[in-house]
C-alpha cells in the first residue's frame, strides 16, 4: 500500500511507537492544524518537518520540501537583503522574533502572512533548529484594505459635499458683498451722465460722483484682494520675507492708518517701546489690521478697541479686545474657517475671509492665535502669540 507523503507519522523527527502518550497527542495536534504552517527547522535553516496547514498555505507536500532552506518562501527581494538569515539570528539571540510581510506559494503567489519564529535549545542550552509558525493573513488584509479603501471613499464623498456647501456659501456671500458697490458705482455714473445729458454737470457733482465711484472701487478692490490672499495662503505660494520686525512700530502704523474712519483716541494702545519678532512685515501688518478692522466692525462706534502688546519669554503676544456683541460657543467654533462670519454679520460688510487669512499668517509663521469670549456682554478677545526668532 503506498503511503501517504503528508500522514502524520512524517511530521515530527524522532518519533516512534515507544513515545509517550503526550508526545503522540502533540504531534497529531501539530500535525492536523490547518489554518496554521507549523514546522521545524534545522539551526541552518533547512526544513525538517511539515504539517497539513503548511501544505494548504505554501502548497508543497512534505516531500517536495523537507531537506530544502526555508528561504525558497520569501520574496526574491528579502532574500536579496538577507532577511531569512537576519531573522534566524534575531531568533537565536533574543528567543523568538516576530515578522509580517509577503510570502511565496509554491505556484509562485504572494500571500501576506504573520510568522513567528522561535529558537530551539536543549537541557545544554545549544541551538538545535528553529520552531516556525506561520498563518495567512491575505483575507484578513484584504478586508483592512477594503475597509481602509471604503473610508477614502467615505471621506472624499464628505469633503467633495463640504467644498460643494463651502462653494455655495462663498457664491452666496460674495454675490451680496460685490453687489453693493457694483450698485454703487452703477448708480453714480448713471446720475453723472444723467446731470451731463441735463447740462446740469457742474464741479460739485462730478466730485461727489467721482468720490462715490472711488470709495465703491476701493471696496471691490478689497474683496478681490482677501479672495486673491486665501488662494495664495492655502495653497502656502506666497513666500514670506521674515526679518526682525518691531510688532509695536506696525500697530503704532495700523492705528495711524485707522484713526480717521474710527474716530480720535477710539483704538488705545499698551505696548512697550519695542517688541521685535522674526516675520514678514507686510504679512504682520496685515495680522494687525485684519483685527483692529474686525474689532470696529463688530462693535459699536461709541464703544473703545485695546491693543496690548507684551515682550514675553521667546515670543510676542498681541491682543486685540472690542466691546461688541462677544462670541458664543458657536461662532468660536468656526471662528478661522473660511466665509465665517459673526451674529451680527448681516449688518457687517465683508465675506468672512479676514480671521482665516489672519489665522494662516500666523500658523505660518509658527504662532498661535485664539478668540476669547469674556463674560456676555463684554465684546470678544483675540489672542496672538508670535515667536521673537527668525525662523
Amino acid at each position: 500500500m503506498p503511503s501517504d507523503p503528508d500522514r502524520p507519522s512524517e511530521t515530527v523527527t524522532g518519533a516512534s511507537a515507544a513515545d509517550p502518550a503526550g508526545d503522540e497527542i502533540l504531534r497529531l495536534l501539530v500535525d492536523t492544524v490547518e489554518d496554521y504552517a507549523i514546522f521545524v527547522l534545522s539551526p541552518d535553516g533547512h526544513i525538517l518537518t511539515w504539517n497539513r496547514g503548511a501544505k494548504r498555505a505554501k502548497g508543497y507536500t512534505s516531500g517536495e520540501i523537507i531537506g530544502k532552506h526555508f528561504s525558497v518562501f520569501y520574496t526574491p527581494e528579502e532574500r536579496d537583503a538577507g532577511r531569512p538569515a537576519w531573522l534566524l539570528g534575531q531568533a537565536a539571540e533574543h528567543g523568538r522574533v516576530e515578522d509580517e510581510g509577503w510570502r511565496v506559494r509554491k505556484d509562485g503567489t504572494r500571500f501576506w502572512a504573520d510568522v513567528v519564529l522561535t529558537a530551539l535549545r536543549g537541557t545544554s542550552g545549544a541551538l538545535q533548529g528553529f520552531a516556525k509558525i506561520t498563518r495567512d493573513l491575505t483575507e484578513r488584509r484584504e478586508a483592512q484594505e477594503k475597509e481602509q479603501r471604503m473610508l477614502a471613499e467615505q471621506r472624499a464623498r464628505e469633503e467633495a459635499e463640504e467644498a460643494v456647501k463651502l462653494r455655495d456659501r462663498f457664491l452666496s456671500i460674495a454675490s451680496h458683498e460685490l453687489k453693493t458697490p457694483v450698485a454703487t458705482l452703477q448708480l453714480a455714473a448713471e446720475n453723472l451722465l444723467r446731470a451731463a445729458d441735463a447740462g446740469r454737470l457742474d464741479e460739485a457733482r462730478v466730485l461727489t460722483g467721482t468720490h462715490r465711484i472711488l470709495k465703491s472701487t476701493r471696496r471691490l478692490t478689497a474683496l478681490v484682494d482677501e479672495l486673491l490672499d486665501v488662494s495664495i495662503l492655502s495653497r502656502e505660494q506666497a513666500p514670506l520675507v521674515r526679518t526682525p520686525t518691531d510688532i509695536v512700530a506696525v500697530v503704532e502704523e495700523v492705528v495711524a492708518r485707522f484713526a480717521d474712519a474710527a474716530g480720535p483716541n477710539r483704538i488705545r494702545v499698551e505696548a512697550p517701546a519695542t517688541a521685535t519678532v522674526g516675520g514678514d512685515p507686510s504679512r504682520l501688518d496685515q495680522v494687525v489690521t485684519n483685527l483692529v478692522d474686525n474689532a470696529l466692525k463688530y462693535s459699536p462706534a461709541e464703544e473703545p478697541v485695546d491693543i496690548h502688546v507684551v515682550d514675553e519669554p521667546g515670543r510676542v503676544s498681541i491682543t486685540v479686545a472690542d466691546r461688541g456683541i462677544g462670541l458664543d460657543e458657536a461662532t468660536r467654533a468656526r471662528l478661522f474657517e473660511a466665509f465665517s462670519r459673526g451674529a451680527n454679520a448681516a449688518h457687517v460688510p465683508g465675506l468672512g475671509l479676514g480671521l482665516f487669512i489672519t489665522h494662516q499668517i500666523v500658523a505660518r509663521h509658527g504662532g498661535r492665535i485664539e478668540g476669547l469670549a469674556p463674560p456676555a456682554g463684554t465684546g470678544a478677545v483675540f489672542r496672538v502669540w508670535l515667536p521673537k526668532d527668525v525662523q
